[in-house]
């Protein structure tokens, strides 16, 4: 509380409410006001700010069980001209009657309350029943010979009640027994989930271990099908390409074979063609003699040359016969020999055959 001086100027804070007294009337007031005062004059300045109170009351309950009350109270001035005249300059004065007002109905209230009721119903059973006891009296209806409702300026903006202490130390075990008790079954419920839980999280990663061994598993013999499969195939592929080979191998040993018995009957029928056109020829040699040479050309021309013909006729298709001789014999033994040197270029092979020259010399 700030001093007021004796003679001069006063102004009032934006939080305070000036009171001119003059002559014992209220000369002026107001919030947050400049007055002057002279030594004969009287200046209070009321504070109009939220103000609080704590208060402390044990009493017993019901059940004669001793309880600690402990509470908050805030107020306010809110009609500074009636409040002023029932407090000092301090305030402290409201604030310390306003404190036994709130101990001695806190201890008629819990008197009548049970001790469950100041546990857990203290706002609706205990702050509510103070307020409907005091807030009265602060307006002016406390009591039935007052008939103003004026009241003391003051306002009660709220109660609380901070805390309810059981005193007896048995009876406040006794009551935290079922607590306590539940609290562990819950604990001990907890625990048993828990539990529950980790066994079905370590069952889960022990199923999706075995389910991604399996399809590891799956997957390994997946590949190693494949694998066998592209083995398969390649196998099947070379033996198929091997058999193609052999195929083709045989075809050309078939067609080799086929050329050689061609060739070998080709060169039989030489041989007898040969065989057969030189015992012709061997007869034609004897009756040369015997024979003109009218008859020899004839000979020779229609029956020697056509039956040579057709005898090589498999082997080449024409033979050119020169010769240097003008005798017909000479004719038919150079031809002769040109047939044998052709037949023996081309590998066949006239076994017992003679020719003209050969004949000459036997």
């Amino acid at each position: 509380m700030r001093t007021i001086p004796n003679f001069g100027r006063v102004t009032a804070e934006p939080h305070e409410f000036l009171i001119l007294i003059r002559d014992g009337k209220v000369k002026r007031s107001g919030q947050g006001v400049s007055v002057f005062k002279w030594p004969s004059d009287s200046v209070t300045l009321i504070p109009t700010t939220i103000q609080k109170l704590q208060f402390r009351a044990d009493q017993v309950t019901l059940e004669k069980a001793g309880v600690e009350v402990t509470g908050l109270a805030v107020y306010r001035i809110v009609e500074p001209l009636l409040a002023y005249r029932m407090i000092d300059r301090d305030h402290h004065g409201l604030t310390d009657i306003l404190r036994e007002m709130f101990v001695g109905a806190t201890r008629r209230i819990v008197a009548g309350l049970r001790l469950e009721e100041c546990l857990t119903h203290r706002k609706e059973r205990v702050a509510a029943a103070l307020m409907a006891e005091i807030a009265p009296v602060l307006a002016g209806e406390g009591s039935l010979q007052d008939g103003t409702s004026t009241g003391w300026g003051v306002v009660i903006d709220t109660i609380e009640i901070q805390d309810v202490k059981v005193l007896s130390q048995e009876v406040f075990t006794r009551l935290q027994a079922p607590y306590r008790e539940k609290l562990a079954l819950d604990a001990l419920r907890a625990k048993e989930e828990v539990a529950v839980e980790e066994n079905r999280l370590a069952f889960e990663r022990k199923r999706a271990a075995e389910d991604a061994r399996r399809a590891i598993m799956a997957e390994e013999e997946a590949r190693i099908t494949a694998e066998r499969k592209r083995e398969m195939e390649a196998l099947e592929h070379k033996q198929a390409l091997a058999r193609r080979a052999h195929e083709e191998e045989l075809l050309r040993a078939r067609e080799r074979a086929e050329a050689e018995q061609a060739e070998a009957r080709i060169a039989l029928s030489t041989r007898r063609a040969a065989a057969e056109l030189e015992a012709e020829i061997e007869a034609k040699k004897r009756s040369v003699p015997e024979l003109g040479e009218a008859r020899l050309q004839e000979i020779m021309l229609t029956e020697t040359l056509p039956s040579i013909a057709n005898a090589f006729r498999a082997s080449f298709d024409r033979v050119n016969v020169t010769t240097t001789d003008g005798s017909l014999f000479s004719f038919l033994s150079a031809g002769l020999d040109q047939v044998m040197d052709v037949a023996r270029a081309r590998g066949v092979v006239l076994p017992g055959l003679v020719t003209g020259d050969e004949a000459k010399k036997d």
